[in-house]
């Protein structure tokens, strides 16, 4: 396979942590695309904001005792996106993340609006087709078969990433249209509520989704900033109350990945709506999080 950094790969002018290890397994992939965004678009601005943000935040985890100072991160850039062709900026984020994939890298992807984790995922099965499974934090399902007239759309997300055959689960929900509902009951997608969550606690909602995830011989994670509550990330494309917490969802992370993980992103983040800040570097912080704890996972 070519590297598709001849084609398709800008490099940025910061380097996520300020530092390169091209040696490092975690593979670091700015998706700048928010053609879709129906609400508050500014999310292709995040890779180059969350970025600036890690300049300046410290990488020792404590919950998973892991400096990833010391792993690093090969920052490869942005992928360099179409202005209007959904379809087209997906089949080049499939090859390029197919081509780290079949480096055997752990995908680390910055959106970009959510619609960009169905190219991931396009990547991914390349090399995980057997049993790769897909854990969303998000407000929404995003199982619609389209929205205003696209099947490529933020809101379909999870609907498209089914259709290839993968398990999705689905946590902190709390927006829902009735058709996805239909769709999840048919399609056997099981999903919690936000409401749940706080009324079982993150090690009850750990063990649900720890044993809907025990057929899966690969996991991926993907983190649509509007799970969380916008009390804590106002900075999305649509925000929505009665969310979770930030420490909730890395509770519930950090019991659940494993050696399987194959990649991780977080999506939706808008800066334009974000002036203090907060938003851009709880997105950072969830990657640094999940990279030590799949990080010590992997060494074990």
């Amino acid at each position: 396979m070519s590297d598709p950094r001849l084609l398709y790969l800008n490099e940025s002018s910061r380097k996520f942590g300020g530092f390169e290890r091209k040696d490092s397994k975690f593979t670091v992939v700015g998706l700048p695309m928010d053609i879709t965004s129906s609400y508050r678009p500014g999310s292709r601005f995040a890779p180059a904001y969350i970025r600036e943000a890690t300049q300046y935040i410290e990488f020792f985890s404590l919950r998973s005792n892991v400096n990833v100072a010391d792993i690093g991160f090969y920052d490869v850039g942005d992928v360099v996106m179409h202005p209007s062709s959904v379809e087209e900026n997906l089949k080049r984020i499939s090859e390029v993340i197919s081509y780290y994939q079949s480096q055997g890298k752990i995908t680390v992807s910055i959106g970009g609006e959510h619609t960009v984790t169905t190219g991931v995922i396009k990547g991914v099965i390349q090399y995980h087709r057997k049993n790769l499974c897909v854990l969303s934090f998000d407000a929404h399902l995003d199982l619609r078969d389209e929205y205003m007239g696209y099947k490529y759309d933020h809101a379909c997300v999870m609907r498209r990433i089914s259709e290839m055959g993968v398990k999705v689960v689905e946590v902190a929900t709390r927006a829902v249209g009735k058709d996805e509902i239909e769709y999840a009951s048919r399609e056997g997608i099981p999903f919690i509520t936000a409401k749940e969550v706080k009324l079982l606690g993150h090690r009850e909602v750990a063990r649900k989704v720890s044993k809907t995830l025990e057929e899966c011989s690969s996991i991926y994670i993907s983190y649509d900033m509007d799970g969380i509550d916008p009390s804590f990330a106002p900075g999305v494309a649509t925000p929505e109350p009665e969310g979770i917490d930030p420490t909730t969802v890395l509770d519930i992370m950090s019991l659940i990945v494993d050696k399987r993980i194959v990649g991780y992103d977080v999506v939706e983040v808008s800066p334009p709506y974000d002036p203090s800040g907060i938003t851009v570097v709880l997105g950072s912080k969830l990657i640094l999080e999940t990279t030590a704890a799949a990080a010590k996972a992997t060494q074990q």
